[in-house]
């Protein structure tokens, strides 16, 4: 399934902390704070030297693509700001070839989380206070599922490039 060139993964494996983080401060703050989209800025700069010209420029003009439709989704409120801005950061990371994955794995994710916190919401006779998202509310917390999507991505391209 991966490419066999670590330089394409470097940026996305560098994402692994945000990831976790992301997820975690959605969850428990329905946010992700404008300092994650920095840090992800920085660690793809910090990745970008070791890719070619063309994986570079693919990356751009996918996340520039993202972007668009994720401002626009944004705009008719179907999409929190952080997401907005997090989700174009996010595929600048992804190597170009795996979007495709990326996307199954996020829509994956999404599902699970939405019917996760739906039954939970449903179940749970007193939410947390501490935890935002799990509030009787209709927002759902997107972090959990563009972080999970890039971890399980991450995962499966050190298996297949290890083993």
């Amino acid at each position: 399934m991966p490419d066999t060139d670590w330089q394409n993964w470097l940026a996305l494996w560098l994402f692994a902390p945000l990831f976790v983080a992301m997820a975690w401060t959605d969850f428990t703050q329905l946010r992700i704070p404008n300092t994650y989209c920095i840090v992800g800025l920085i660690l793809f700069v910090a990745a970008a030297p070791f890719l070619a010209w063309n994986e570079l420029l693919l990356r751009l003009l996918i996340a520039g693509a993202c972007f668009v439709i994720c401002f626009g989704l944004f705009a008719i409120n179907w999409l929190g700001g952080g997401d907005a801005k997090m989700l174009p950061i996010v595929f600048l990371a992804v190597p170009s070839t795996q979007i495709p994955n990326y996307l199954f794995l996020f829509a994956a994710a999404m599902a699970v989380g939405l019917v996760g916190m739906a039954l939970f919401r449903r179940l749970a006779r007193d939410t947390s206070p501490r935890f935002k998202s799990t509030a009787q509310s209709r927002e759902f917390p997107m972090g959990i599922a563009i972080g999970s999507a890039g971890l399980v991505l991450i995962a499966i391209s050190v298996a297949e490039l290890t083993g």
